[in-house]
């Protein structure tokens, strides 16, 4: 174990042991002394699609920096970024044939929001305000914490932020109890389209398919996104999904929102999108969006130092490769469903709540009653005892809380690798079952 308290790291815990990696391989992480984990988060969260230590996306690596890593982008265009685009929009929804990478999901998604702008001023309307849902991340930057919805992350820094505007989440688990689901998603839309009438400066609406860290997997009701794209068409705002954690196959689809309709304009991607391997993002844009913007005579008021470089796309390239010829999209589905039927007996132990999501993209949600779904005190920080007595079985999970008025209760998400086989996915469950049957057991002494 390393303790940080002398460490040069800027960390979340001086006072924390970490077990100091050394290397990965397929599914697994092996610490300095030798001991195996099993990555069920997929590296915080959802990241490795194509497991830990792949030979052919580190070679792309290793072969495209010996030939050209980055070039002046506002000058030169290049041959890997010009294959890399044509196979992603390929993987896209229909329609969707225009993209742009940077470094990572927050750039993605604030050159998201930047493009669903200038789409909105190519047509003469001056609208400065994004809606967003509480319970949701989006990202790390002063302006994407503030769409965001994660209060536990974004509260501390709200003097600095604009002021977005926010809706309910689609959180069916969460719903009144003398709610109907339909009564439920009428309300969820009525909301929405109350919100854009009151402030017709709102100009997109942003969301996860899929909720990931916020909410655990919890994904909406059947035709939530449907109803909001016709609100969203009504008003003449644009749609953003994103999809930094849901894309890539983790659903057991190419992207989150093929679920639900692939009512989106926009896509924001990161993540799996290169598994970690080089930090990648994407932007991805309908067809209509492009020409209004090419329309408009103006160019997409963007550019960072790691748009668009070569590197980033050769690494994104083997990637997608790799997730198209070993079939991990549907290997997702298939293993995803497997793993999310052994989680549902975890519902004998009285403090498993729900169990949620699509693919290798699941939640759990730890109550104290599962009745009345009431939660566990927060300073007894389940989640986090769950999570720490993992660790010791040798497995790697990724406690969250905020699934109560977005600031409160328990809820751990889980995206292993995609090529995660029924094998491995018994010894998930098993070594998850025996931590929290543990912290479980304390719990009731306590």
């Amino acid at each position: 174990m390393t303790h940080l308290i002398n460490s040069q790291l800027i960390c979340a815990d001086y006072h924390k042991d970490y077990p100091m990696i050394e290397r990965g391989e397929g599914v697994y992480l092996f610490d300095k002394s030798g001991k195996k984990y099993i990555d069920a988060s997929g590296c915080t969260a959802a990241v490795t699609h194509i497991g830990h230590g792949n030979e052919e996306v580190s070679r792309a690596l290793y072969e495209q920096s010996k030939v050209l890593a980055v070039h002046p982008t506002h000058l030169f265009y290049n041959q890997a970024l010009e294959e890399y685009l044509e196979k992603l929009c390929d993987f896209a929804p229909e329609g969707f044939n225009r993209a742009w990478t940077i470094s990572g999901g927050t750039e993605a998604v604030e050159n998201a929001i930047k493009i669903a702008f200038q789409y909105q001023k190519s047509r003469g309307h001056k609208k400065n305000k994004v809606l967003a849902r509480w319970g949701s991340y989006h990202g790390n930057s002063i302006s994407v914490l503030d769409a965001g919805g994660l209060r536990v992350r974004r509260d501390y820094y709200t003097d600095l932020m604009a002021g977005h505007y926010h809706v309910a989440p689609c959180f069916s688990y969460r719903k009144p109890m003398q709610m109907t689901e339909q009564e439920y998603e009428d309300s969820l839309i009525e909301e929405i389209r109350v919100t854009i009438e009151e402030h017709p400066e709102i100009f997109c609406f942003l969301a996860e398919p899929i909720v990931g860290a916020a909410l655990g997997a919890a994904g909406p009701t059947e035709h939530y996104f449907k109803r909001v794209k016709e609100v969203c068409v009504e008003h003449d705002i644009l749609l953003i999904a994103d999809e930094v954690m849901t894309g890539f196959g983790r659903t057991g689809k190419n992207f989150g929102i093929n679920h639900y309709g692939n009512h989106a304009d926009i896509l924001c991607c990161a993540k799996g999108i290169s598994s970690g391997y080089f930090p990648l993002g994407a932007i991805i844009i309908h067809d209509h969006v492009y020409e209004a913007l090419k329309e408009s005579g103006q160019p997409f008021y963007s550019g960072q130092t790691y748009s668009c470089i070569p590197l980033a796309a050769a690494v994104g390239n083997a990637n997608l490769d790799y997730i198209k010829q070993h079939d991990l999209v549907d290997n997702s589905r298939i293993v995803g469903q497997y793993l999310k039927d052994k989680f549902e007996s975890l519902k004998e132990i009285e403090c498993v709540g729900d169990v949620r999501g699509e693919g290798l993209f699941l939640g759990i949600e730890f109550v104290q009653d599962q009745a009345s779904k009431s939660i566990i005190d927060p300073a007894y920080l389940f989640n986090k005892r769950v999570e720490a007595k993992a660790l010791e079985e040798g497995l790697i999970t990724y406690g969250c809380r905020g699934t109560v008025d977005f600031s409160r209760g328990d809820h751990m998400l889980f995206a292993p690798p995609l090529t995660l086989s029924q094998d491995e996915a018994d010894m998930i469950f098993t070594r998850l079952e025996r931590a929290i049957k543990s912290v479980y057991s304390t719990f009731l002494k306590s």
